[in-house]
């Protein structure tokens, strides 16, 4: 038996942390030497140490000059094309959404407006011209390489085909290169377009200054075709690649035709992203345009930059993207037919063909390359075939599940059980490893139903248990539960229930909760199992009697299971997490009865947790839900919105809950919305003093409400009428009409205004105006000019009446509140 860990003393200690100081400070004395002695021989200038043409000093790597090293720029270039820069953001921000005009004289002697000339074609072309032989140079700096990729969005298609002539025979060095690769890689994503316009015919002409030179420069489809020559040779290695890898991807991408966007994940890096972010507002988007349109592009919202699916967007191609798509997929086959590695290392003979392909797929720079593989041939109109890249990541499933159901592949002899075998140790690391888990994941999603069944069952059932407890493979195990039909969903809920409570809470505790999420999506989408389902979630909580169950929102939403929660200090507050958020949003989504537990518990909160829920932006979005979600009932909805009558100025009167309390106006009917209108009148002070509460005010109308409730009332049921054909249209997917009642609603409104905004100027048109402006349009009818002439009579007089029913109205009334302050005097003299 180990004898018990004694305790240090005193002295020890002491003495350790001496010891420690004196260690410390000998490291701090010897890194100081070390830097004087460094700049010493910076001083000495040593002719071996020179840089060479290659723009590295010889004795950078064992003597030896980097051949992949780029040239430096010129001092004075560098700091012209950073003041380019400058000037870009500069003048972008001054014409953004707007146009500078002046007011001058003419011939006339008249005062008349005109707009100032836009300099940004001025300084793009000055740019351009000075860009001339320093392209190279340019794009390897890691400041000016920033500014090259800022002017290749404005840059038109001539001049990207000039700069990309201008990088031939220097490919192979560029997309290797730390900050060229960056270039490249957007500059072929642009190339993109330019083919699909050279497909349809538009080629751009040369400008007339180029000169007779420019006329031999190729077209865009043939300098791509050329770039793809030159990288074939060590395209293979090249995926490897930490840098030329991105840029593999886009070639794969443009010469299949398929968008490609900045922001999508399959493009970039997260840190490429996250570095883009943070540079000048222009980059990512056309800086010669006003329209502020391109910054959705920037920020990914755009079409082209979502990541739902590759086909989102596809571009017309020419027919010798064909052929140089198949030399691309022959060079890539080589990581199977050459028996080495990217390393050197032989890859070991076996019966199973894709070596190769399957150590790409596990490496975490070449793995985004296979998935990008696997994603183009399911959108070929075969989708996966036998011997094909997802079948060689699989281990022969596909081709296995062919066979089985009577398809003509033919079957390789002896390779059935080295498939099973191989099969199930390769993709039971592919399922657990950080970097190859979403090639696993994007496996399940694009996979055809046969394959998908054979993938659930092999790796998937019985093995719940594990796999939603590991911290990488319960994503996985979410997105093939996202798949499932009721048949196995029902077997799923059934093989969790069998699952020991307590061993279902440290998924809760570890805050893992993809896989209760998606059960949860996937009932709701399946409408089977959503009672079960929710028990589950209710006892896994370890939520069992009524009362306890009241403690729903406050549990879920902190992750924090009933025996947790009854041990923290009185008072405590836990803060809410985006996990628990999630899943109580999805939750109020299920049908009902099945989401009366969540609505039970948020009613049994007081008003301040209430109002805590709706002033965090975490929380928040559980009120929206409830007030959004068509399966939450609409007694339900009604009593909470209800609730909330009296508290609403300060439930407004916050950044979040503004919102909230807007969100509970949209979604009342009329009824309530006058409600909440009688409620808060004697509060629009107050609510037009507050930051935030102002914004809802003017949602509510008060003054008109206070002054006309039945016209409030009728403009309020129009509103919300069109409020739910709107939603209507957007559900059925049928958005067209509601985009053209947006587009036209600035337009109806600055007609609206601008006839107040004239009013003074213009004179009322009569009848005579009417009959010159009939005869102007080739027709001269009286009888329709009396009968404007007598509608127009009827409206005014129509008009006038009721200003003098309010005009009595008024009169009235302040007849009334003399009398009430003659009969107050009296009586307080009696």
């Amino acid at each position: 038996m180990p004898r018990p860990r004694q305790r240090k003393s005193t002295t020890n200690r002491k003495e350790e942390k001496r010891l420690k100081r004196e260690q410390e400070e000998k490291e701090a004395a010897a890194q100081l030497e070390r830097e004087k002695r460094a700049r010493e021989r910076k001083t000495r200038m040593e002719w071996d140490a020179l840089p060479t043409a290659s723009g590295s000093g010889a004795g950078g790597r064992g003597g030896i000059p980097d051949p992949d090293a780029l040239p430096e720029p010129d001092p004075d270039t560098k700091a012209y094309f950073k003041r380019v820069s400058e000037q870009i953001d500069e003048m972008t921000a001054l014409r953004q959404g707007k146009r500078e005009t002046q007011w001058i004289v003419n011939d006339d002697g008249e005062e008349v407006e005109e707009e100032l000339e836009d300099e940004r074609p001025l300084l793009l072309r000055s740019a351009l011209e000075s860009l001339s032989g320093h392209e190279v140079a340019l794009a390897g700096d890691h400041e000016t390489s920033v500014v090259l990729e800022q002017m290749l969005y404005a840059m038109d298609d001539f001049a990207k085909r000039v700069l990309l002539d201008r990088f031939t025979g220097q490919f192979e060095r560029l997309v290797k290169h730390r900050h060229a690769s960056h270039v490249l890689q957007t500059l072929f994503e642009l190339a993109g377009e330019t083919v699909d316009r050279e497909t349809r015919g538009n080629v751009a002409p040369a400008p007339s200054s180029a000169g007779d030179a420019a006329s031999d420069l190729p077209t865009m489809t043939a300098l791509l075709v050329s770039v793809l020559a030159e990288l074939l040779p060590t395209l293979s290695a090249l995926i490897y690649d930490p840098f030329a890898s991105h840029c593999v991807r886009i070639l794969l991408l443009v010469f299949s035709g398929v968008a490609s966007s900045s922001a999508d994940p399959k493009s970039r890096s997260k840190k490429s992203a996250q570095f883009r972010k943070g540079q000048t507002a222009s980059l990512g988007k056309n800086w010669l345009s006003d329209d502020v349109s391109f910054t959705k592009d920037a920020k990914g919202k755009g079409k082209a930059g979502s990541s739902s699916s590759a086909a989102s967007q596809r571009f017309a191609t020419p027919s010798e993207f064909a052929d140089a798509l198949k030399a691309l997929y022959a060079a890539l086959d080589e990581l199977d037919t050459s028996g080495v590695d990217h390393a050197g290392h032989a890859l070991p003979t076996a019966v199973v063909a894709g070596e190769g392909v399957r150590r790409a797929a596990l490496h975490e720079v070449a793995g985004p390359v296979m998935r990008i593989l696997v994603e183009l041939e399911a959108l070929q109109p075969g989708g996966w075939a036998p011997g094909g890249w997802a079948d060689r990541v699989l281990c022969g499933l596909v081709r296995q599940v062919a066979e089985a159901n009577g398809s003509p592949a033919a079957p390789v002899p002896g390779a059935s059980n080295a498939n099973d075998e191989l099969r199930e140790e390769y993709l039971a690391g592919l399922l657990r490893h950080p970097a190859s888990s979403p090639t696993f994941e994007m496996l399940l999603k694009l996979a055809p139903k046969p394959v998908f069944d054979a993938l659930w069952a092999a790796f998937f059932v019985g093995k719940a248990h594990r796999l939603a407890a590991n911290a990488v493979a319960n994503f996985v195990v979410a997105v093939g539960v996202a798949r499932l039909d009721a048949a196995q969903l029902a077997d799923l809920v059934k093989e969790l229930q069998a699952i020991a409570q307590e061993r279902r809470g440290e998924w809760i505790d570890n805050y893992r909760t993809g896989v209760l999420r998606a059960l949860m999506e996937s009932a709701t989408r399946l409408g089977a199992c959503e009672g079960e389902v929710s028990q589950l979630l209710l006892d896994t909580f370890g939520l069992e009697t009524d009362e306890e169950r009241k403690l729903v929102v406050p549990c879920v939403l902190t992750l924090n299971r009933y025996i947790h929660w009854k041990k923290l200090a009185s008072g405590a507050t836990p803060d809410p997490t985006t996990q628990g958020s999630v899943l109580l949003q999805t939750w109020l989504r299920m049908h009902a009865p099945h989401n009366q537990v969540v609505l039970d518990s948020v009613t049994a909160l007081p008003f301040d947790s209430l109002l805590a829920l709706s002033r965090s932006a975490t929380s928040s979005h559980i009120l929206d839900t409830l007030l959004t979600s068509p399966t939450v009932p609409p007694r339900a909805l009604r009593a909470f919105i209800m609730s909330l009558l009296g508290h609403y100025h300060t439930l407004a009167d916050d950044r979040i809950g503004s919102r909230v309390a807007e969100r509970c106006f949209a979604s009342a009917d009329v009824y309530l919305k006058d409600k909440m209108a009688q409620s808060l009148f004697e509060q629009q002070n107050d609510l037009q003093r507050s930051a935030y509460a102002h914004f809802f005010a003017r949602k509510l109308e008060l003054p008109l409400w206070g002054r006309r409730r039945d016209d409030w009332k009728a403009k309020m049921a129009r509103l919300t009428q069109e409020e739910k054909e709107r939603a209507r249209a957007e559900q059925q997917g049928d958005d067209a009409p509601a985009q053209a009642a947006q587009a036209a609603a600035p337009a109806a409104a600055a007609a609206a205004e601008a006839p107040q905004r004239k009013k003074k100027r213009e004179r009322k048109a009569d009848e005579v105006d009417e009959i010159f402006a009939s005869a102007a349009a080739g027709t001269t009818a009286p009888a329709a000019g009396s009968k404007a002439k007598k509608a127009r009579t009827e409206d005014e007089e129509a008009e006038r009446a009721a200003k003098k029913a309010r005009k009595a109205e008024k009169r009235a009334r302040e007849q009334q509140q003399g009398m009430d302050d003659v009969l107050a005097a009296i009586k307080a003299s009696v």
